[in-house]
């Protein structure tokens, strides 16, 4: 079908054009969405909280708004609870006073974030209550973004439960008993944040999936930096774990996680504790001055490659571990490098490889590099003319040098 309109005279001529109607119903659809988003904007309502206006509840904020609806609060102490149960922006902004105060007063949870793609920023949030799920902020929603806040003398500064999909990213969890957590929770990431000086953890995660830990702190905190228990196919990459009071990033009951280029430093006992669990890969670490740089308890399976251990009581201390491969590992200047008790783990990689070592191509199996030892490279080619042996392990293909003089060739 189509559609003819007159348009274009030249002189007394008409032309006609023919417009299909497929094309007429796309403009159509056009000009309606162009209109529901300019009426979307038009209706989109602000809302100021301040100490100094009328009504200063954040709360009664929330309550008035519509979905989509923006409530900005200015500095000052506001002692209520928050339940936010619209899609809404609820941002904190500094007005001369320090970020807007959420004072919970000890009762129950601070704020709660009860519905989806809710937006949080911006606060100092304090004196939650001493349940078991107490929280500065809690969720119990899916796809929220919660940034630049900051989180103080709670149960968990952040917790989530039951939650997907969120964004916490930028806040400093700090003198809480747990910084930030995540209870039965998949397929968030957790980001940019500090968390420091925590009675127990600063960062938790229990039965949890597929979520992102990236580039957090975890820093003196009472107990652990990073806990995670029943946690599988997560990514924890490029944290800080400095000087927690037991142990820097500790796996229990975990697997199929892939724990990339973290530092575990600073911890009198581990800087990296595997406790019961499985097929997961720690690569590209740091754990320098812990009691243990890699403590390993009931755990096989696990992938140990292209670590920094240097610096510790013992290196890699290895307890009923059996079944792990541990290659291309630098251990330098640890008290003892290795202990190994009732396991039996493979110390060289599961095949050979292409590498280039000192300008020169060479086709082998790779172990690792360890300071103490004290064979030599026969051939030129980075490996050891003997295996390196102590009381508790054998590394058929030491290395000469330390690891990064070694390229992986395709």
């Amino acid at each position: 079908m189509v559609f003819k309109y007159r348009t274009n005279f030249r002189g007394s001529r008409c032309i006609a054009r023919r417009i299909p109607f497929q094309g007429i119903l796309r403009v159509c659809l056009s000009a309606v969405l162009a209109f529901w988003l300019v009426s979307a904007a038009i209706t989109s309502t602000t809302y100021i909280v301040s100490e100094k206006s009328n009504d200063y509840s954040v709360q009664s904020a929330i309550n008035k708004a519509k979905e989509g609806d923006r409530i900005i609060v200015k500095s000052g102490t506001y002692s209520e609870r928050l339940n936010i149960t619209k899609k809404l922006i609820v941002k904190g902004v500094d007005t001369g006073e320090g970020l807007p105060v959420i004072n919970a007063n000890e009762k129950k949870s601070a704020i709660n974030l009860l519905v989806d793609g809710t937006w949080l920023e911006g606060f100092l949030i304090v004196n939650s209550g001493s349940s078991l799920e107490d929280a500065g902020i809690k969720v119990f929603s899916n796809n929220n973004l919660i940034r630049g806040n900051i989180l103080n003398n709670n149960s968990y500064g952040i917790y989530l439960k039951n939650s997907a999909n969120n964004k916490i990213e930028s806040n400093l969890a700090r003198g809480n008993d747990v910084g930030i957590a995540l209870q039965s929770s998949n397929n968030n990431m957790v980001i940019n944040n500090f968390v420091t000086n925590n009675s127990f953890a600063g960062f938790f995660s229990g039965n949890s999936r597929n979520n992102t830990i990236r580039n957090n702190t975890g820093q003196e905190n009472a107990w652990v930096g990073f806990l995670f228990n029943d946690t599988k196919n997560s990514s924890i990459q490029e944290n800080a774990a400095i000087g927690n009071a037991n142990a820097g990033i500790w796996m229990l009951n975990s697997r199929y996680n892939d724990i990339n280029e973290n530092n575990a430093s600073n911890s009198p006992i581990f800087g990296f504790r595997l406790d019961a669990s499985f097929n997961n890969t720690i690569s590209g670490n740091t754990a320098h001055r812990n009691l243990d740089g890699i403590s390993m308890d009931t755990s096989s399976g696990n992938i140990i490659i292209e670590n920094n251990i240097s610096n510790n009581i013992f290196g890699i201390y290895l307890d009923r571990s059996s079944k792990n491969l541990i290659f291309l590992n630098n251990f330098v200047e640890n008290a003892m490098n290795s202990y190994s008790y009732n396991s039996s783990n493979q110390w060289n990689s599961d095949k050979a490889f292409n590498y280039l070592y000192k300008g020169m191509v060479s086709w082998d199996y790779l172990g690792n590099f360890w300071s103490d030892y004290e064979g030599n490279d026969a051939y030129e080619s980075g490996i050891g003319n003997a295996a390196y042996i102590n009381e508790y392990i054998k590394d058929e293909k030491p290395l000469i040098s330390r690891k990064e003089r070694y390229q992986i060739l395709p």
